[in-house]
């Protein structure tokens, strides 16, 4: 008569929720870890430690706005587009037929979550990775960023290689 409902996460739709949420996870911890480090032996007035010469080097920097750095519009804006982007991606990542697929899509994920408990937080997103050649500099990110860009880049030349 009655039936035992199973988790909407064990559904077949869902296989590879595992290595899903494992990014997840690590991308999360682990751009968690690298602020508090950061902010434990940093100071935003402090000059930047070079890590690799002048081409990467560790400068803490604390950003209200979105990425790069970049207003689009009040704050809430911020957090709103963030919590949709996560619900949205979180989604589709669950959906994949690829681990592979999972975990980046978990990266995207995590570091937006990462971003999100700083903004939350602090107000403000922590970043501390500064790269250039000399006077020539990236926008400063953070571990969050580096996740989400890199798996968004991949996912975005496969598709277009696949397509090939």
């Amino acid at each position: 008569m009655y039936q035992v409902c199973k988790p909407v996460i064990a559904d077949k739709k869902y296989k590879n929720w595992k290595p899903f949420l494992l990014s997840s996870i690590f991308s999360v911890l682990t751009d968690q870890i690298s602020k508090i480090l950061v902010t434990n032996s940093l100071s935003p007035f402090d000059q930047p430690r070079e890590v690799i010469g002048s081409l990467l080097r560790f400068k803490l920097a604390y950003n209200p706005y979105g990425v790069f750095s970049l207003s689009f519009g009040p704050n809430f804006l911020h957090y709103i587009f963030t919590i949709i982007g996560i619900l949205v991606f979180t989604y589709i990542g669950l959906s994949q037929k690829t681990k592979m697929k999972g975990v980046l899509f978990g990266l995207i994920v995590g570091g937006a979550i990462g971003n999100l408990i700083d903004r939350i937080r602090l107000k403000y997103v922590i970043d501390f990775i500064d790269m250039g050649i000399g006077d020539l500099r990236w926008f400063t990110y953070n571990l969050a960023d580096a996740f989400v860009t890199v798996s968004a880049i991949y996912l975005i030349a496969e598709e277009i290689l696949r397509k090939k």
